[in-house]
């Protein structure tokens, strides 16, 4: 069976295969230059934890280009194991997920369910004011009659012959006004018919690939949104390492967080981003201000891998 102290020499072969030394290393891995020295003599128990061990002898194989699995398959009874430990999973991570399962059918019932009302109140409106229009029209009409009957004939003398000039002889101008306004309601109701409310796009993020082990790795596709902001947020009594890059392999972020730490990226300018968590009880994320929820539970899989590909909404 094979040491740690092999295993350090293996790491510290493959370190100088990459011509780097301890320093560009610790700029490499944000790991301090110590823990990375302890690592390769095989000294792991001033490390933080068994958890850091894991943690940091993968972060150096990846980084000197070595399988960090295979590692820990040939050295499995020499590196730490982790323990998982007992925490009760929020009931309002079910919620979310419930929540964030119905917003898509919720927005298009509420879409359906408003047009009828409105179309329901418009008609409302229009008989209102058919009726005003009827009665405002009648009254008018009784009025000019009171009027007509009210005024004395007018006389007027001439060589002797008395003509008789009746009122309603003369011309009356049609009344149009009533006519106008009912016609621009009408013109008002066809229009209002006409036109349709605009859908909003609704943001999703579909998973579309995962690869189950001891590290697995679950890929999404997030469609529907203009923005693709990043929040990762530690426990207040947690700590976890977590790693950021993008699909060229450029890293944003390598190394631990804790007690409450957060870390906040703009990615729209990004098409995919790879996160890694180390220790996901420890750690939540929020994509674009909505909760996300891990694909596996954090007590069933501790160390998760999740890659996001970006679709602009502008883009689909």
């Amino acid at each position: 069976m094979l040491s740690l102290t092999e295993l350090g020499k293996r790491l510290v072969e493959a370190r100088k295969q990459k011509n780097l030394t301890l320093d560009e290393l610790q700029a490499m891995t944000k790991i301090q230059k110590r823990y990375l020295q302890a690592i390769e003599d095989g000294n792991l128990d001033i490390l933080p934890g068994k958890f850091y061990a894991r943690a940091f002898i993968k972060q150096y194989a990846e980084a000197v280009g070595l399988d960090p699995e295979r590692l820990f398959d040939e050295y499995a009874s020499e590196i730490p194991k982790t323990e998982t430990e007992p925490t009760e999973v929020p009931n309002s991570l079910s919620r979310r997920q419930r929540k964030k399962s119905t917003v898509s059918s919720q927005t298009s019932n509420l879409l359906a369910s408003i047009l009828p009302k409105l179309l329901i109140a418009l008609l409302v409106i229009c008989v209102v004011v058919f009726l005003w229009l009827f009665f405002q029209d009648k009254q008018g009409s009784e009025n000019a009659e009171n009027v007509k009957t009210e005024e004395p004939p007018v006389e007027s003398q001439q060589d002797e012959n008395i003509t008789i000039i009746n009122p309603s002889e003369e011309n009356i101008p049609e009344e149009t006004d009533e006519e106008e306004a009912e016609e621009t309601m009408d013109n008002e109701e066809e229009q209002s018919q006409n036109e349709t409310v605009p859908e909003e796009p609704i943001q999703q993020l579909v998973q579309i690939e995962q690869k189950n082990g001891s590290s697995p790795l679950t890929v999404y596709e997030l469609t529907g949104a203009e923005e693709f902001l990043v929040e990762i947020t530690a426990a207040p009594n947690g700590r976890s390492y977590v790693g950021i890059e993008n699909g060229l392999g450029k890293s944003f972020y390598a190394g631990e967080v804790k007690n409450g730490e957060k870390l906040s990226y703009d990615f729209t300018a990004e098409q995919e981003i790879m996160l890694n968590v180390g220790r996901t009880l420890d750690v939540s994320i929020k994509i674009n201000g909505q909760d996300f929820a891990y694909p596996f539970t954090p007590n069933e899989k501790v160390h998760q891998k999740i890659k996001i590909k970006f679709i602009k909404e502008s883009q689909q």
